[in-house]
């Protein structure tokens, strides 16, 4: 009896099968790719990610100033139903549901459009098929916010069983996955700085303070980098902390000019190279590196002008972080991390010594001049600045 069951059950799911084939093919046949429809006959993705859509207004006003140009990508309302039949209320009476546009559609109907021109995806007919086709929409078109991409890849996770199934399907690596799956760990205050976007805080610097287990070191992490955001923002020479009084960031190395404090233009130019060379550098930095390891120069000095040059860059300086240092992920952020170090040991030894120690002095100008759009002046000059 047992096995007359499952014979019933294994017809039984084919048939449904072929079922769902051919409404498939009945609708691609039905509505050629390319075409336009009526935007009533349009549903929303239920299960889209995407929690707000957001800028519709100016994405309306430009639909009704020159009509929409991007076709949305679409699956048979009937699919849609058959793959997810507890969204088949949501999805009405609508002929197509969008897997890729969900926002322009509430564009278009906000700007009062009666049409839309509309793919067909002619192969997401399965559960599985569906999820991706509209996760890969999503996340080719970054159109998701962090938590967003979260929930689409624990979605796609329940789906497919792993998350190397996951980050294959979407085509990434398994550390772009893990480097998202961080923000699981994420403290209630760290994660609402994030949705808020508080000053100082980036999906980068999130996914580092995810890899701190600890709730209290995450959040003093945190507040550690929040400080120094706040330094970075603050007028320069105003001292005003930016959150009561906690303890100071610590100030950025001195440079020697006039009893007065003004910088050298000499000093400027140089540093002002650094950051050049620390947001845009893709070369090799080894000579460089070389240089600073044989450098006598205050740690806490180098870290704070490194973090600076960070900032500006729009890295953060969370990439000097010992705890982001733990995994090979984020390699792109802590090889622009060591060249910022690297640098910043230069320039504080260059400001403390000068004249005393020409030989590394004109190591690190000759390869500032090389990789840098940085002249050096005259070595007693460049020795004195």
């Amino acid at each position: 009896m047992a096995g007359a069951q499952n014979e019933l059950s294994v017809a039984e799911r084919r048939r449904l099968r072929e079922e769902e084939r051919k409404r498939a093919a009945g609708a691609r046949q039905a509505t050629p790719a390319g075409t336009e429809v009526a935007i009533v006959e349009l549903a929303n993705n239920p299960r889209n990610a995407r929690e707000e859509l957001e800028g519709l207004e100016g994405l309306a006003h430009t639909y009704s100033e020159s009509g929409v140009l991007q076709s949305l990508a679409v699956i048979p309302a009937d699919v849609f139903k058959a793959a997810f039949p507890e969204n088949a209320h949501e999805v009405g009476d609508a002929r197509y549901v969008v897997i890729g546009g969900n926002r322009r559609l509430a564009a278009a109907r906000l700007a009062g459009l009666k049409q839309m021109p509309i793919l067909v995806n002619q192969k997401a007919t399965t559960r599985k098929a569906i999820l991706i086709a509209a996760a890969t929409e999503n996340v080719a078109r970054q159109e998701l916010k962090p938590f967003e991409e979260l929930a689409t890849i624990e979605e796609l996770k329940a789906e497919l069983g792993t998350y190397d199934a996951v980050a294959q399907a979407l085509g990434k690596s398994a550390g772009w996955v893990s480097q998202r799956r961080r923000l699981h760990n994420l403290q209630p205050e760290v994660r609402k700085a994030l949705e808020e976007r508080t000053e100082g805080m980036t999906i980068e610097l999130a996914r580092d303070l995810g890899k701190i287990k600890d709730p209290e070191q995450q959040l003093a992490a945190w507040q550690k980098e929040k400080a120094l955001a706040a330094a970075r923002a603050a007028e320069p020479g105003s001292g005003k902390a930016a959150t009561g009084k906690p303890k100071a960031a610590k100030k950025l190395p001195k440079q020697s000019g006039d009893s007065a404090g003004n910088e050298p233009d000499t000093t400027k130019e140089r540093r002002d190279a650094c950051a050049a060379v620390v947001a845009a550098f893709e070369g090799d930095a080894s000579r460089l590196h070389i240089i600073a390891l044989q450098l006598p120069t205050e740690p806490d000095e180098a870290v704070a002008l490194a973090s600076h040059w960070l900032g500006e860059a729009g890295i953060g300086a969370s990439a000097l972080s010992l705890p982001s240092l733990t995994g090979d992920e984020g390699h792109e952020r802590q090889t622009r991390a060591a060249l910022a170090l690297s640098l910043a040991h230069c320039e504080v030894h260059l400001t403390n010594v000068g004249p005393d120690d020409p030989a590394h002095a004109r190591a690190y100008l000759d390869w500032l001049a090389t990789h840098a759009d940085y002249q050096a002046p005259d070595a007693a000059h460049a020795l004195t600045a």
